[in-house]
């Protein structure tokens, strides 16, 4: 079969295609036949600066998003059979209840093997099924971004009718953060540095738009939108660079969700107030900032089920063939995008 690792990726910036034999799954285990996958911007980071679990081997198949088929089942598997549509959670063992640091350990596409592959071992445990009215397609852009967005609204956010919301930038995450919260009936604010992005999120249901080139104390039009009140909710995929005006547009116990950062440093990320001298600030507004990480098989069902109930339609900018999954990888890493890049297995 045909796969996708990381290979010299930092010097060529090309993924290595290679041949590799068909898998067998062993106890507790399913082989998928892959279906879509795609790159997000944690992929990216994984094969160039690395993360806190360091630089995966070169032989690494990439990518955690996915969506596919049973093939077959090992031993004492009984909750999915040959034919089944399924797509699974990257870190393995978060099945329900709180996140568990050492976790970190079992993730596909850094310490595991990831999806961009025709065929892929995947633990049953960590496995959902997905329903007919959610195509493959649709079904990869979820594991990753879909259910990081979930986490950090629903889940954790606990977002709820009638509240304000402003996520920051369009890449997946922040998109698919609009979507969850207009899903539970709260306004929307969507910030970024370009005017055709934001009129293309004002098409997709957002429900104001600020650019925060034009306005660098996006703070300001928050609370003039919010007439003074400000978001009880703020969706952070940027990192610190912003943590003044997210604390700044925050109501009173509003609530920042830190979901990611960007890995190229800036001057202004360099110049950020670091939270804690904000105490005073944080204090006065009662506000509580939380890091968010992915989520569990639990919140994936709830997430497979909401969209299955509401028939919504993940954001997909761009679909490529397998054979083009370089270039797909070149699009994603690029700033033109509005949502998500996926690749179709063949």
């Amino acid at each position: 079969m045909k796969a996708y690792v990381i290979g010299d990726y930092i010097n060529t910036k090309q993924l290595a295609p290679v041949d590799r034999p068909d898998p067998t799954p062993g106890p507790g285990e399913v082989l998928m036949k892959v279906r879509a996958t795609g790159p997000n911007a944690r992929d990216f980071q994984i094969w160039t600066t690395g993360t806190a679990m360091g630089p995966p081997p070169s032989e690494r198949v990439v990518c955690a998003d996915n969506a596919g088929e049973v093939l077959a089942v090992g031993e004492g598997v009984t909750n999915v059979k040959p034919g089944d549509r399924i797509s699974t959670i990257h870190y393995n063992q978060w099945i329900d209840g709180p996140w568990d640091f050492e976790m970190r350990h079992i993730d596909h596409g850094q310490t595991i093997d990831g999806f961009m592959q025709e065929k892929a071992i995947v633990s049953a445990e960590a496995v959902v099924k997905l329903p007919e009215n959610i195509s493959f397609e649709d079904a990869s852009t979820l594991p990753s971004a879909g259910l990081t967005a979930w986490n950090a609204v629903v889940a954790t956010g606990q977002v709820k009718a009638g509240e304000t919301v402003v996520t920051i930038g369009t890449g997946g995450v922040s998109v698919f953060a609009m979507q969850w919260a207009k899903m539970l009936g709260a306004r929307v604010i969507v910030t970024s540095s370009s005017d055709e992005k934001l009129a293309k999120m004002k098409e997709l249901g957002a429900n104001d738009v600020i650019n925060y080139r034009t306005h660098p104390e996006w703070s300001k039009q928050v609370m003039e939108l919010t007439g003074g009140r400000g978001a009880e909710a703020v969706i952070n995929n940027v990192g610190t660079s912003e943590m003044d005006q997210c604390l700044e547009s925050c109501a009173s116990c509003g609530r920042v969700m830190f979901l990611g950062h960007s890995p190229v440093s800036s001057d202004r990320e360099a110049r950020a107030m670091p939270p804690l001298l904000r105490l005073p600030l944080l204090i006065i507004k009662n506000i509580d900032i939380r890091g968010v990480i992915v989520g569990s098989r639990k919140m994936y069902e709830d997430l497979i089920n909401a969209v299955s109930k509401h028939n919504i339609k993940p954001i997909i900018d761009r679909v490529y063939d397998f054979d083009q999954a370089n270039e797909a990888v070149a699009y994603m890493a690029s700033t033109d995008k509005i949502g998500k890049v996926v690749i179709r297995v063949n």
